[in-house]
């Protein structure tokens, strides 16, 4: 008899796991992460809760100086679609270039060059961008930040049907 509860109690967990499994989708967007979502998302896996009002400000401080930084190094910015993007959203986009991404979200998870990982990342947006991506950077908890030799090419952000959009 337990054994029975039990093989039913495990087959109704793995048809839960599946049905969920499903339930996630691949998007290909031309605006990626904010550093501030991805900020949230690091302190909430690492501490189990939001930042405070004195952390988000101290964070906030200090990707200000490397914005503004950055900026000063390179005034060509300013002429750009992205600058407001940048600026003012701490926001990649299409476009960026890889020490942009790294001035906004700090260093990736992971990075690649090997194609059949990126393929597995992209999921089905892969055939949109496999014959310019030649470079993957994984942002936990679902960022693939995919770029050619100079920018960004691509965004793809995995999205739970779970999980309320914004």
């Amino acid at each position: 008899m337990i054994g029975r509860a039990l093989r039913r109690a495990v087959l109704v967990a793995l048809l839960a796991v599946g049905c969920a499994a499903k339930l996630d989708t691949v998007e290909l967007t031309p605006k990626g992460p904010s550093a501030e979502s991805l900020f949230e998302d690091r302190f909430n896996a690492i501490n189990g809760r939001a930042p405070n009002f004195a952390e988000k400000r101290r964070w906030e401080a200090e990707v200000e100086e490397r914005v503004y930084a950055y900026l000063r190094q390179h005034p060509e910015l300013e002429q750009t679609s992205r600058y407001s993007d940048f600026r003012f959203w701490w926001q990649v986009t299409t476009g960026s270039t890889p020490a942009e991404v790294r001035v906004l979200l700090q260093e990736p998870a992971e990075q690649t060059i090997d194609p059949a990982r990126m393929a597995a990342l992209a999921e089905r947006q892969w055939i949109e961008i496999q014959d310019t991506a030649k470079e993957a950077w994984f942002y936990a908890p679902a960022w693939v930040i995919y770029f050619d030799e100079t920018s960004v090419v691509g965004i793809v952000h995995k999205v739970s049907s779970v999980t309320p959009r914004e």
